[in-house]
């Protein structure tokens, strides 16, 4: 480029360069800036690639986000298996804070590096009162697979006697493993007796492309509970590694006490509707079935 001056003596090709490096450098910061913006796509990434709900929560709320939350996209990420919280985290990015708490209060709710180091924030949490307990993880050779769970409907019929059954669609689970002794990982308050709230069902499956277990039976008395045969017994055993647990939480290694055969199964954890927890078929509670294929 041959250089040329204008009238002030000022090199009109390297001012024209100079202005081209730094039109160029704002396209490039721009770019950049609209990469970092998290959007619907990137949160159904996150899910597909098996980051727990709480890791994809802090991601929403620690940067940029321009999610779209028609109604129309609300029910594609619930059709791609995006968490209710997750969701709602969408909806609301930024976490709200108490108008009413004091500055102090609130610091000390801020989360402590457990003993374990950082890594261990996103599994189950830190030092907090209380947590939501509706997390389950499979242990699998060398996986951890946190698991997602459905809450069945219920069917009835006569047989002598009135037989209620929980019923999930699909003709199988899409979490599969051929493990025949797989681990179940959660968490439970230290004040809870592990085996009154837990349950391993063989589920049928049926010719209408659902599986369902029978819960409770009754004629001049009723029976709640797995039938014998599809109830499989459970050996609990505190995890190891205790060093992610909050204070009054109770890490558990939940795993068949015999080898599964090949079928469809569901990890049955009671909810309480009531602020307490207690036997299958009980109208106070709900059931969370965590399903599993085992090939």
């Amino acid at each position: 480029m041959a250089a040329t001056k204008n009238e002030l003596g000022e090199d009109t090709g390297m001012k024209t360069a100079v202005i081209l490096l730094v039109n160029l450098a704002l396209c490039a910061a721009t770019a950049l800036a609209q990469d970092a913006v998290m959007r619907n796509a990137d949160v159904v990434e996150l899910v597909k690639a098996g980051f727990p709900e709480s890791t994809i929560i802090l991601k929403i709320r620690s940067g940029a986000t321009a999610f779209d939350t028609s109604a129309a996209d609300l029910i594609k990420l619930k059709k791609a298996h995006v968490p209710p919280k997750v969701i709602e985290a969408m909806l609301q990015p930024r976490a709200p804070q108490a108008a009413s708490q004091a500055p102090s209060a609130i610091a000390t709710r801020t989360p402590q590096t457990p003993p374990g180091g950082a890594g261990l924030l996103s599994l189950w949490g830190t030092k907090q009162t209380k947590i939501d307990v509706d997390r389950v993880f499979l242990l699998d050779g060398d996986q951890r697979l946190e698991m997602k769970y459905s809450q069945p409907t219920t069917r009835r019929r006569w047989v002598v006697v009135m037989q209620s059954f929980a019923v999930l669609a699909g003709a199988s689970s899409h979490l599969r493993t051929t493990n025949r002794s797989p681990v179940f990982e959660m968490i439970l308050p230290d004040n809870v007796e592990v085996s009154s709230i837990v349950l391993l069902g063989e589920l049928a499956s049926r010719s209408n492309q659902s599986r369902e277990i029978m819960i409770s039976s009754a004629y001049l008395t009723s029976t709640e509970g797995l039938p014998p045969e599809r109830n499989k017994r459970l050996i609990y055993d505190k995890a190891a590694d205790q060093a992610s647990a909050p204070e009054g939480y109770i890490i558990y290694d939940i795993r068949p006490a015999d080898p599964l055969r090949p079928g469809e199964y569901a990890f049955i954890v009671s909810k309480p509707a009531a602020g307490t927890f207690g036997p299958m078929g009980n109208a106070n509670f709900s059931y969370n079935f965590y399903e599993l294929g085992v090939d």
